[in-house]
C-alpha cells in the first residue's frame, strides 16, 4: 500500500469517525466517509499493547491490504479500528477477517 493512501493526521481520523458511518464486527470497526480518492488509516488503542506491538500489527494490516487488489477503486476514506480479539489471531485469520469486512463494507455502501 503506497503512502499516498494512508491517513496520518489526527484531524482526518476524527473527521471520519465523527461522520458516524460504520461497519462493525467482533474484531474490527470500519468508519468511512465518501471521498474522491481512496485513503485508509489504522488505529490500535494504546491500552491493548505497547508502541512496538501496535506498530507490528499496523504493518501486518498494511501488508494484508497491499495484497488486496481492488481497494484503490473505492472512493472512500476508511478508518480501521482494531479490537483486542483481532490481535490474538494468526496472519491468515487476520487476512480472512479483513477481506470479510471489506466485502461487508462494499455491500453496505451500495445501500
Amino acid at each position: 500500500m503506497k503512502k499516498i493512501y494512508h491517513i496520518r493526521k489526527n484531524w482526518e481520523f476524527q473527521a471520519i469517525i465523527n461522520s458516524k458511518r460504520q461497519v462493525i464486527s467482533k474484531n474490527l470497526i470500519f468508519y468511512y466517509q465518501r471521498n474522491n480518492t481512496f485513503k485508509i488509516g489504522v488505529s490500535i488503542p494504546k491500552k491493548f499493547a505497547g508502541a512496538v506491538k501496535r506498530n507490528f500489527y499496523k504493518r501486518q494490516i498494511m501488508a494484508i491490504l497491499r495484497d488486496i487488489q481492488d481497494l484503490t477503486n473505492l472512493e472512500y476514506k476508511i478508518v480501521m479500528i482494531v479490537r483486542k480479539n483481532f490481535m490474538a489471531l494468526d496472519f491468515l485469520e487476520k487476512k480472512k477477517e479483513i477481506q470479510k469486512m471489506l466485502e461487508r463494507f462494499k455491500n453496505e455502501k451500495r445501500k
